[in-house]
């Protein structure tokens, strides 16, 4: 039987706004009502009172709750969030954290498991002020949102390019293109059915070459969506993104920009966005050193492809790579290689690659350069020209791999993987 949280006051009753703080830590409480002093009365939940270890947590009313996302608190208010939001419907979740010292991967943390804002306990009093009311306004104001149809959150997969001229541009188009045909809702399903979402995040080098090769106008740039992140639904989806065949989404740079892809504090609401209204977001940095890609894609990227071809320029780019990788703590098992161009006849195998640098081989791509050439002149890409083509082919195996499970199983996997990578 689930234990009944016991409330602890810990500051002035007389204040007009009541926010309970779910922790295991007291001192930590009392730090988060002494800095909220002026703004609410908050009591401290003691989270080891709640009994249980996955049950719902039901909640009177639609309340706004406080969640520690301290560094030592966030894996542990994480899966307090996923209970709350099963068992309360329409809970307003709200993660405390510090935002100092690099401390964004909390942040992600938060959003992951469906906390709808996070308040830096270092703000300004005006900024934490004004998000409090916001936030209780919207509680207190449930009709003006609505609440979002619930849906598995999307995977985000790297295509990251060694260096400028592997081809991950051409790659990504061609996935993209194809893994949106084969997910495309069911026959016989309604005309309003969600069907299986694809987005290409086109931030490779140079700029807006995917669009180019999908021969999509480029108008609602990467950067004009940072502005709007908070903005993101699916009318503005279906208004302002280009699409490509009306399956394939795709967010794009400004073409022949020379700066790298923008990454503000937005970038990590974007990306929680996006993947609310998107099954797949296949994200091309091709070209781009490690420095270059923002953090957030880094770090919230389910897989991370590294693609290269035989040239001894690619070798020691990839090494390079997995340096920075190395020194970022993110060499790990998400990492796979992807040989394009490969000839049996250039000396080094794809084997040899991936033993010499310890990476699993995800693809062998064969070299097909003229014939990708010559669909592009076309304005069309290879499987539209030549479906059976040998790049085509190859590609099936990479299409399987994108493949999105369903629902009920999609969040158990993510958090297998979530505490996996932790563990690592």
């Amino acid at each position: 039987m689930q234990t009944r949280p016991m409330l602890y006051s810990i500051n002035r009753p007389e204040l007009g706004v009541d926010l309970p703080f779910y922790s295991s830590d007291e001192k930590r409480a009392k730090h988060v009502a002494t800095r909220l002093r002026h703004m609410a009365n908050v009591h401290w939940v003691d989270t080891r009172d709640i009994g249980g270890t996955g049950e719902p947590v039901h909640l009177p009313g639609s309340p706004l709750v406080l969640l520690d996302y301290s560094l030592m608190q966030a894996e542990h208010s994480s899966m307090l969030a996923r209970r709350l939001i099963d068992g309360t419907p329409g809970v307003s979740l709200l993660a405390v954290g510090s935002l100092g010292n690099d401390k964004a991967g909390v942040v992600l943390a938060a959003m992951r498991a469906g906390v709808n804002e996070f308040l830096d306990i270092d703000a300004k009093d005006e900024d934490i002020s004004e998000l409090l009311a916001r936030m209780n306004c919207e509680v207190r104001s449930p009709a003006a949102t609505p609440a979002p149809v619930p849906r598995s959150r999307g995977r985000l997969v790297l295509l990251l390019g060694v260096r400028a001229g592997m081809g991950t541009s051409t790659l990504a188009a061609h996935l993209g293109s194809l893994a949106s045909s084969e997910k495309s809702p069911a026959k016989g399903a309604p005309s309003d059915a969600a069907g299986v979402q694809v987005l290409l995040l086109d931030l490779g080098r140079p700029a807006g070459d995917a669009a180019l090769y999908l021969s999509l106008p480029n108008e609602f740039h990467y950067e004009n969506a940072l502005k709007s992140a908070r903005r993101i639904d699916a009318t503005l989806i279906s208004t302002a993104f280009s699409t490509h065949d009306g399956r394939l989404s795709v967010l794009s740079q400004t073409a022949g920009t020379l700066e790298k892809p923008a990454d503000t504090a937005e970038l990590p609401v974007l990306l929680d966005r996006l993947r609310l209204h998107f099954d797949l977001l296949l994200t091309d940095v091709g070209g781009l050193p490690v420095s270059e890609v923002p953090l957030p894609l880094l770090r919230e990227a389910d897989e991370i492809w590294l693609v290269v071809d035989q040239s001894i320029g690619a070798m020691m780019s990839l090494d390079a790579i997995l340096r920075q990788l190395d020194a970022r703590a993110m060499r790990d098992a998400r990492l796979s290689l992807v040989v394009n161009r490969h000839d049996p006849n250039d000396g080094v195998t794809a084997a040899q690659i991936a033993s010499r640098f310890n990476l699993p081989l995800l693809a062998l791509l064969p070299e097909r350069s003229r014939a990708l050439r010559g669909s592009a002149n076309q304005g069309q890409l290879l499987h539209q020209t030549s479906p059976r083509d040998l790049y085509v082919r190859a590609l099936k195996g990479l299409l399987g791999r994108l493949q999105v499970a369903d629902a009920s199983t999609n969040e158990r996997a993510w958090w297998k993987k979530l505490i996996d990578r932790k563990g690592r």
